[in-house]
């Protein structure tokens, strides 16, 4: 359970914070000049950059002496890593029980304002660490754990975080444990983005992993990746290297792309759910538009989006949520907690938010004149601006770049999720999207379907019929790589690290595989429209059957386990068709006396929830029909 609650704070921080600046991106960096590869440069598989997303590189941060900022128990505050770190959460805990009688007499009082002050101001101080100046620049210093070499010497490097211990867990001798607790620097990287498939073909001395802050300037980080493309030539051998932007590198992308890219030392490059035009979900948070008003989304959209997004194997839970909620009268909603979620954004996120550049890149170019000339066209602001004005002259014209640089010759790939919503706590939350960024910004411009039940027949196709995909709810045609991007249906932004056998197994085939040159029909067997499936409980059944000791019971369930393995390798991708292999293997395992019962049996998994699932789902759209937004107490008070 501690581990779910985890997810969902990481999710909320996700949405609230939003959704990973070298330090000193434009000083000079010592590394080893030495060709280091096996291979002297001279196999036929160029080197990997891997640029990765939100919270996916470890940012310490420091006082302008440049030593660590510590916790109150003695451990450093870092963006990244396990999300415990990023507070001083002993200071927390103590301020939040310092606070209760105080809190109480507010509440005895019905003193709103003073209950907000104290509640706000301990928000304050617990993301104080992290704030920004209005020029852009950072309060405190940071220092970012970067890897100037290959994923090969990574293994040897002792990570920084490894005796630090904090967080849920505890060890034999009950000590607190961090949520991931990394002994190499590999074994953080690859808990970020694991492309281990790509290292066991090409070698682990061909990948690398581009690390960053989350909140920095992306200006000041995209010029830095010139630099680390030479360090990535060098120590290769190779004249070439490919690059894998994820998420927020999306971003980095825009800037390296217009500005630095030189097509001779670029082999492939690829896109995977990442933000060229920004998330409208930042934007909705950065200038406080929030469906708090709408009866419609409280009562019946509010609860069931938030618990796919953090617990999905709870959404019967959620659809009974959608009948209880209507006992609290939408006042608290509308009134109570939209004026605490503006005081929490204007008062305290606004100064990481809308004082940091990275931020401002994530805001959509359709969002940002308004957004700049509210929030940043004062004196005070006018540095910053001068940076976010020239990102989104960059950002505006993405779509633009990448089809000059395709017609040039640039290799390029792109990879989407879509058909999921943004938080439904957000103005803009019925986006196709994969829950964190909308489909339009990820895919490079496609155009998808505002209905679930996909474009109308009157629809006319920007290029033709062929880029509709079969349910009609994306137009490839109108993305800047309408022949060379992959859709993945109801593919989560959050389980993009999950999905190595799809989405990041489909990058290292794009990496690797020459023979797909295109999304369409030399694309090495995978369809340009795929669907997002979940492979946890069949590989944690495949490794089961492997285990020693089981030999003698395997013949009984040879057969699940033979078309198991053809499902995971499989390129055409069914979350029906896993929901019912997994079933098969589980049950013949079962039956052979390789299992013990437990609380993850598939005939509960897939026969029974669902069907409870239906239920409270009827019973909540029941309640939608008959008080639509309203809540119970509206609905009596007339009666009465």
């Amino acid at each position: 359970m501690r581990k779910k609650l985890l997810s969902l704070l990481l999710s909320a921080v996700m949405v609230f914070a939003c959704l990973p600046l070298t330090a000193f991106a434009g000083a000079a960096h010592s590394w080893d000049r030495e060709v280091k590869t096996h291979c002297g440069g001279k196999c036929g598989y160029s080197p990997v950059i891997v640029v990765p997303g939100i919270m996916q590189s470890q940012t310490y941060v420091q006082d302008k002496n440049g030593n660590d900022l510590m916790t109150s128990d003695g451990f450093p505050i870092v963006e990244g890593m396990d999300m415990s770190f990023m507070f001083d959460t002993v200071a927390l805990e103590k301020e939040i029980k310092d606070s209760v009688p105080d809190m109480l007499k507010a509440v005895a009082r019905s003193d709103r304002d003073r209950l907000f002050d104290i509640l706000i101001g301990i928000f304050d101080e617990s993301f104080s660490a992290h704030y920004f100046n209005p020029d852009g620049t950072r309060v405190n210093g940071v220092a970012v754990d970067e890897y100037w070499y290959s994923l090969e010497e990574s293994m040897n490097v002792p990570d920084r975080s490894y005796d630090y211990a904090k967080g849920y867990s505890k060890d034999a001798d009950g000590n607190a444990l961090p949520t991931q607790k990394y002994k190499t620097q590999y074994d953080f990287i690859s808990r970020q983005v694991d492309i281990s498939a790509y290292c066991n073909l090409a070698g682990y001395d061909h990948a690398y992993y581009y690390s960053y802050a989350s909140f920095g300037n992306i200006l000041e980080t995209a010029e830095g990746l010139n630099e680390y493309i030479d360090m990535v030539k060098y120590q290769t051998g190779h004249d070439k290297v490919s690059l894998v932007f994820i998420s927020l590198g999306g971003t980095i992308a825009n800037v390296f792309l217009a500005d630095y890219a030189d097509m001779s030392e670029i082999d492939r490059v690829i896109f995977a759910a990442a933000a060229t035009d920004g998330s409208y979900l930042l934007s909705d948070l950065m200038d406080a538009r929030s469906t708090l008003k709408d009866g419609q989304v409280i009562y019946n959209d509010l609860i069931p989006n938030i618990v796919q997004l953090a617990a999905e194997e709870y959404m019967s839970l959620a659809y009974l949520g959608n009948v209880i909620a209507r006992g609290i009268p939408q006042e608290v909603f509308s009134d109570f907690l939209e004026e605490a979620l503006e005081r929490a954004i204007n008062e305290v996120l606004a100064k990481l938010m809308r004082n940091c550049q990275s931020m401002w890149a994530l805001v959509p170019s359709a969002e940002y004149p308004a957004m700049a000339a509210k929030y940043i066209s004062d004196k005070e602001h006018e540095k910053l601006k001068e940076m976010t004005d020239r990102y989104y002259e960059i950002q505006k014209n993405a779509k633009q770049t990448v089809q000059r640089l395709d017609k040039a010759g640039l290799d390029m790939f792109c990879i989407t999720g879509y058909n999921l919503e943004l938080p439904a706590a957000v103005e803009h939350f019925r986006l196709s999207s994969d829950q964190i960024i909308q489909a339009t910004s990820t895919s490079i411009g496609a155009v998808f379907s505002d209905s679930k039940a996909g474009f109308p027949d009157s629809y006319k196709p920007v290029l033709s019929e062929k880029y509709i995909s079969p349910e009609r709810l994306v137009d490839a045609g109108a993305c800047a790589l309408p022949d060379k991007t992959f859709f993945v249906k109801n593919q989560s932004h959050l389980k993009l690290q999950s999905s190595v056998n799809d989405v990041i197994g489909l990058c290292v085939a794009v990496l690797t595989d020459k023979t797909i040159k295109d999304a369409v029909s030399e694309n090495g067997g995978y369809p340009q429209f795929n669907e997002y499936r979940d492979l946890s409980q069949i590989e944690r059944l495949m490794r089961k059957y492997n285990e020693d000791g089981l030999a003698g019971k395997k013949d009984k369930v040879d057969a699940a386990y033979e078309r198991a393995e053809k499902l995971v390798a499989g390129k055409v991708w069914s979350q029906s068709e896993t929901q019912e292999v997994e079933q098969e293997l589980y049950t013949a395992m079962f039956r052979a006396g390789m299992l013990e019962r437990d609380s993850d049996i598939p005939v509960v998994k897939y026969k029974v929830l669902p069907g409870i699932t239906a239920f409270f789902k009827a019973i909540s759209d029941f309640f939608g029909k008959v008080f639509r937004g309203r809540d119970f107490w509206l609905f009596f008070i007339p009666l009465i």
